[in-house]
């Protein structure tokens, strides 16, 4: 089904754009009418951001992992111990 942005709520134009038509109706048929949350981009990335983490600690370089990423050294040790890498 053709459809064009003037069919499309207004505040949903950006969306359109992102996704192109064809996913934009398949969203429209499975969530249309419901409410959907779309969580912060900063936290969906941060399980990949820590496994890189957790991937790249070779036991001597935290510091410059936890500068890397703009985390505090207690951050990045939490991160760690979590993971079963370190001890607190």
């Amino acid at each position: 089904m053709e459809i064009i942005k003037e069919d499309v709520p207004y505040q949903l134009h950006q969306l359109l754009d992102i996704i192109g038509n064809d996913k934009f109706l398949e969203i429209c048929k499975m969530y249309g009418g419901t409410n959907v949350y779309i969580p912060m981009y900063k936290n969906i990335i941060i399980g990949g951001r820590n496994r890189e983490l957790i991937r790249d600690y070779n036991g001597k370089n935290i510091d410059m992992l936890r500068a890397r990423c703009g985390i505090s050294r207690g951050h990045m040790r939490k991160i760690l111990h979590e993971a079963g890498v370190i001890k607190l």
